[in-house]
């Protein structure tokens, strides 16, 4: 989240497509698995610390004091990714920052993702279960928009995933677990996958062994968002994406008030 608002707008305002075959996500995947290393493990870890606070207090305080914690860290040995607010307190970044609704809760990301999935998955109609979730009910008024939604439109996401509307997505509702043993399945193998994840990335060792865990699924079972530094593989995997269309495609039919 931290490319896409502290760093693409700088691009997109000089007319470079950051999304264009990955590039956003080859630089986020650079900044989580080294930029401790690149730009100091203290100042690296305060600046997204910033990052986060001035995303949620989208004062001018916050953040300016974004600027000052990102020029703290030696920002020099990767201007391509700092170096608009390093060195040019970007206006376009701080505005998107600043912007309403925006904040780092990754659970709608996660959501889109998993969507494009089952859209792919799936052969006719569905509809999803979940457990109850604050953040679930959050976004159920733009879940209702996207089931809704008629247009006859494509997006390709990556080699493995598209987002075609109308969606097969027919509805979506919060159960209580406890009557469902379904979802008391799905949560022990999210809880299995986090801590795979998790082990994976080296933020826990001594956890489960992630490859044992992931030969249980298929490969169109993955959503592909853990960090790779393969960029040449991830290159490949993502050329083609139409992420920029379908954030256009999204600004013009999902943001703000439903006009229904």
């Amino acid at each position: 989240m931290f490319v896409d608002y502290a760093v693409e707008p700088f691009y997109y305002e000089r007319g470079v497509d950051f999304y264009k075959d990955g590039q956003n996500y080859a630089m986020a995947s650079l900044l989580t698995m080294a930029g401790p290393t690149i730009f100091g493990e203290a100042a690296f870890d305060a600046m997204l610390a910033a990052f986060q606070h001035a995303a949620k207090a989208k004062t001018p305080e916050a953040l300016m004091a974004l600027v000052d914690a990102v020029r703290a860290t030696r920002w020099q040995e990767l201007p391509e990714a700092l170096g608009p607010l390093a060195k040019y307190a970007a206006p376009e970044c701080l505005a998107a920052i600043a912007t309403p609704g925006v904040n780092t809760d990754a659970a709608l990301v996660v959501l889109q993702s998993l969507i494009n999935r089952m859209e792919v998955m799936a052969e006719g109609a569905y509809r999803v279960e979940h457990d109850q979730s604050k953040n679930l009910l959050t976004y159920h008024e733009l879940l209702q928009r996207f089931i809704d939604h008629e247009q006859n439109v494509e997006f390709r996401q990556t080699e493995i995933a598209f987002l075609k509307f109308p969606l097969k997505l027919t509805e979506v509702t919060q159960i209580d677990s406890k009557t469902s043993p379904a979802v008391q399945l799905a949560d022990v193998m999210i809880g299995a996958a986090i801590e795979a994840a998790n082990t994976m990335t080296g933020l826990k060792s001594g956890g489960l062994d992630p490859d044992a865990l992931m030969s249980l699924y298929a490969d169109n079972q993955f959503i592909h968002m853990v960090p790779s530094l393969d960029f040449e593989e991830q290159r490949r995997f993502r050329q083609g994406t139409q992420a920029s269309e379908l954030i256009d495609y999204f600004s013009a039919n999902f943001a703000g008030p439903s006009k229904v």
